[in-house]
């Protein structure tokens, strides 16, 4: 003879589907919200260790033969190379100069196999993704000369060249992008005309 249910097995089979059905759907939530922060994680790590290359590179191609401050088609007054000297206004006898009036040069990549100044990233783009292809996105670098700034950033383009080149690397979905929106990491970095970093040395004479 089968033996039947009892009201307390089926109350706490109930129970158990009851817990089953809540708790399912917020476990998997917050599998999905975790996978979605891991990849962001992964895209602003990415996005940061390209920033951390650019900023090494020289300012300028003429800057990887020269230490030079280079002369911008646009700058603010007091920044300007002055005629009757080599160095800008707080300058010293050994530091950068614009002894030769070297222009700065345009934007974009040179015939180099690899990146040596920061505008040969202008235009850089690339898509990453894993094996399986499940986290998948595209990053982008831009850079582009802004006006001069005296006291405050700007991020206003510059007509020609200037003293200061913005680099903004942006980070977009390719995959979730149901739970990832739109563009999700974005760095942004001035960097100023100022030479290279060595500056001249005056040796040790023995007396």
């Amino acid at each position: 003879m089968r033996r039947s249910f009892t009201l307390i097995e089926l109350i706490f089979s109930m129970v158990i589907i009851a817990l089953a059905f809540t708790v399912l759907p917020k476990v998997l939530q917050v599998s999905a919200k975790s996978s979605a922060t891991t990849l962001k994680e992964e895209a602003m790590s990415n996005a940061m260790a390209m920033m951390g290359w650019i900023r090494v590179l020289a300012w300028d191609e003429r800057n990887v033969q020269s230490d030079e401050i280079l002369i911008p088609q646009e700058y603010e007054p007091i920044y300007k190379c002055p005629v009757w000297d080599i160095y800008r206004a707080g300058g010293f006898a050994g530091s950068r100069n614009c002894r030769n009036k070297f222009s700065a040069s345009a934007l974009g990549p040179d015939t180099e196999p690899v990146p040596n100044d920061i505008d040969d990233f202008a235009g850089y783009e690339t898509n990453i993704t894993n094996a399986t292809g499940k986290r998948k996105y595209n990053l982008k670098v831009d850079v582009i000369y802004v006006k001069d700034y005296n006291r405050t950033f700007l991020s206003q383009k510059a007509s020609g060249s200037s003293d200061v080149k913005m680099v903004h690397i942006v980070v977009t979905p390719l995959a979730k992008k149901g739970a990832l929106g739109g563009s999700f990491a974005k760095l942004t970095y001035f960097a100023s005309n100022i030479g290279q970093i060595r500056i001249n040395r005056v040796p040790w004479r023995k007396p």
